[in-house]
């Protein structure tokens, strides 16, 4: 991985114990936390993780991006794991028997894309969103943008969601959203219960499940101007309206 040449600066670790999981199910040998700033002008964020979380949050009246880090490895010590790239903040991983997860901090309405293997995916007041998990719960609340989102195993929570599209998809959880601007909604999985809440609109409506009651607050217009297509295989579905 290549140097960040003074884009990750005030570089400081705050701790070292013993503990933790490593990617691979191994417990390892050391864990720490760190702290960054970036000094680059950011534009996005990438997620390029194979173990750990992320939590990121966009706040007004930031100066520079922060990037926290706690970090748990078996063999040598990860070196820097993020980096910037034309603009575009990567929060990468650390390799095989390490573990990283992030709480970062960035100007809000960042469009963010990219995926972690394993870990928990937490964003607030972002931009578009184009995430997935192969094993973690996804949590949203405030998207200015369309939200794409994907998890093999976890649920799908969302506040705040105020783009022209939501897709949403799980294998094994409960999808929760809430909608405060009316756009196409697609919920789906295999198993767990779909809520969702709407504001006032015309909609098309198709909600299917294979064992589940359904409660839909609102009118199915077969003209209405958004499609709320919504599936489980196994739990209620519920549709509100705001």
């Amino acid at each position: 991985m290549r140097q960040q040449s003074g884009r990750l600066a005030s570089f400081v670790v705050l701790a070292a114990a013993v503990g933790g999981l490593s990617a691979c199910g191994l417990a390892p040998d050391n864990n720490f936390d760190d702290d960054a700033t970036v000094s680059d002008k950011i534009t996005a964020v990438r997620l390029d993780t194979t173990s750990g979380g992320v939590t990121l949050r966009g706040k007004d009246g930031l100066d520079k991006v922060s990037v926290h880090r706690s970090v748990s490895y078996k063999n040598d010590k990860p070196g820097v794991t993020s980096r910037v790239e034309n603009g575009v903040l990567v929060l990468g991983g650390c390799g095989q028997y390490c573990s990283v997860t992030y709480t970062v901090e960035v100007p809000p309405g960042l469009p963010v894309s990219g995926q972690t293997n394993s870990g928990s995916v937490n964003l607030t007041q972002v931009g578009n969103v184009q995430v997935s998990t192969h094993s973690g719960a996804v949590s949203l609340d405030g998207v200015n943008g369309t939200t794409e989102v994907k998890t093999t195993n976890g649920a799908i929570t969302g506040r705040g969601l105020n783009g022209s599209r939501i897709q949403t998809e799980t294998h094994n959880g409960a999808i929760d959203l809430v909608s405060t601007k009316p756009q196409d909604v697609s919920a789906s999985t295999s198993n767990g219960a779909i809520t969702l809440v709407v504001p006032s609109a015309t909609y098309k409506v198709s909600a299917k499940t294979g064992n589940g009651h359904k409660d839909i607050g609102v009118s199915d217009d077969p003209s209405g101007r958004y499609q709320l297509d919504l599936s489980t295989s196994n739990g209620r579905i519920q549709v509100k309206q705001a």
